[in-house]
Order: C-alpha cells, then structure tokens, then sequence
C-alpha cells in the first residue's frame, strides 16, 4: 500500500520533493498554529511562519495543468491553470489580510479584480471553479445541489471574514482558517485522479475544513452571524448582482457603522 502511494504521488515533475515538502510544512503549521490558540489563545503568525504558503504556490508551477477546465470528461480530476491561479490568489488574499490587517478590505477587492482577470483568461463561459457548470446546478442531485450551494456560501463567507467586516475586529486566525480549504483543494484532486481516496472521502474531508472555520469564528465572536451574513451575500449573487456592487456597498456599511479594534 505505502510503495503504491508513493509511486502515484512522487513523480519526475517534483524530483527534489520541494513541492511535498513545503505542503508538509504548511499542515504542520496549521497544527502548531491550532495548538497555540486552543491550548494558550494565542498565535504566531509572521512572514516567516507564513512563508512555507506563500511558496507552496509558487513551487505548484514546476507541475503541467490543463489549459482549461474539463468538466464533462475524464479530464474533470485534473487541476488547470485557473484554479491553480485562483488557489494562489485566495491563499495570498488571506497571507497578506494577516501581514497588513489595516488593509484588508483594500487587499481583499484588488483579489476579485485579480481573480476575475484570471478567469477572463483561462476561464470557460458558464463554468465556475466552485459551482462548475452553471446550466447544471439546477439538474444536480439534492444532496449535490446543497453541497454546491454550502461551498458557495462559505466562498462568499471566507471573502467577508478576510475583509473583516461586521466583526468587532479582524481576526488572525480566523483568517488564517480560510486557508486550508484552499490548500487542500489541489492535493484532494490529485489524491482523486491517482484513486488514493474517493469523492465521498475528499468531499468530507473538504466540507470539515469548511466547518471549521465556522468554529473559529464561534470561538472569537461568541455568536454565529457569519451564517446569515453568507447566506444574504449568496442571496445577492444568485440574483445576478454585482460583486463589486455588493461588497462595494457592505464595505461602506460596515465603515459608517463598526468601530475596528486588532486582535
């Protein structure tokens, strides 16, 4: 079993390990990062333990992806080049929200703005990253169409966490727990491409990294209005309104009426 796990994972494009190795620190630093807060409230997040995430992305690139996404093929397990960019540009979103905290809200629209350049070049019309075809959403299976419609909302809800409106202040880990879902989603492809897991196993495991980040916000804020507050900017969304309208009018809302404090 090992020696089949290690044929399908180390290949030729990653002869020197880098790319692993720094994957493996990024997961050992999500536990050091989770034991410091639930064991001492505390945390130590810097450019130097961030870092191994910024660099995870960039050692992506040493790997061939498709051009364009394939969803009705064999080709649907593969990573290609917008989703490899927009993976880069979420993690950095959330790297960059924590190194200049004051900024986030500035950081977070340049990332749509830059996202949206990304799938403008290597997109497909009516296909999404997250929703994938768009034609197909309502012909989905109900649990298929929940699932789509959770990961949705919690996309919407890890923008509004990054920005830090409507909370009592910006919050380190919390934004720091958007990130794994993030830089996971790769890896999780790939263990389903090789048939080292199945979708059941990889759509649990991606949908307890997703939960988790309700728990952290629970534990900093002592309430759940992340809830409400994704489901109304899925609601806007799904009415085909801007996203720059939208969060363009929840940043100027939150600016006129929350008082920020750092944590």
């Amino acid at each position: 079993m090992f020696y089949k796990i290690k044929e399908k994972l180390f290949t030729h494009e990653d002869p020197y390990n880098i790319h692993k190795s720094l994957g493996l620190i990024c997961l050992l630093n999500y536990g050091y990062q989770y034991y410091l807060y639930f064991k001492y409230n505390e945390i130590n997040l810097n450019i130097y333990t961030l870092a191994p995430h910024f660099l995870l992305h960039i050692s992506s690139f040493i790997f061939k992806v498709l051009e364009h996404r394939q969803p009705e093929s064999r080709l649907s397990m593969f990573i290609w080049k917008e989703m490899r960019l927009h993976s880069l540009i979420f993690a950095y979103r959330a790297c960059f929200c924590i190194l200049f905290i004051n900024y986030c809200q500035i950081i977070t629209f340049i990332t749509m703005l830059c996202a949206d350049y990304v799938t403008n070049e290597y997109g497909t019309i009516g296909i999404s990253t997250i929703r994938g075809v768009h034609d197909n959403i309502d012909k989905r299976h109900f649990f298929k169409k929940i699932g789509g419609v959770f990961f949705s909302i919690s996309q919407l809800g890890a923008t509004a966490i990054t920005s830090g409106i409507f909370q009592p202040f910006p919050s380190k880990i919390l934004i720091f727990s958007t990130l794994p879902a993030i830089q996971t989603s790769a890896f999780g492809m790939t263990l389903l491409r090789k048939n080292l897991i199945s979708k059941n196993t990889w759509l649990i495991i991606y949908s307890i990294e997703l939960l988790f980040v309700y728990v952290i916000w629970y534990y900093e804020y002592k309430n759940l209005n992340i809830i409400p507050l994704s489901v109304l900017l899925y609601i806007f969304r799904r009415l085909n309104i801007s996203k720059y309208l939208i969060w363009g009018n929840m940043f100027v809302i939150n600016n006129m009426f929350f008082n920020k404090k750092l944590k």
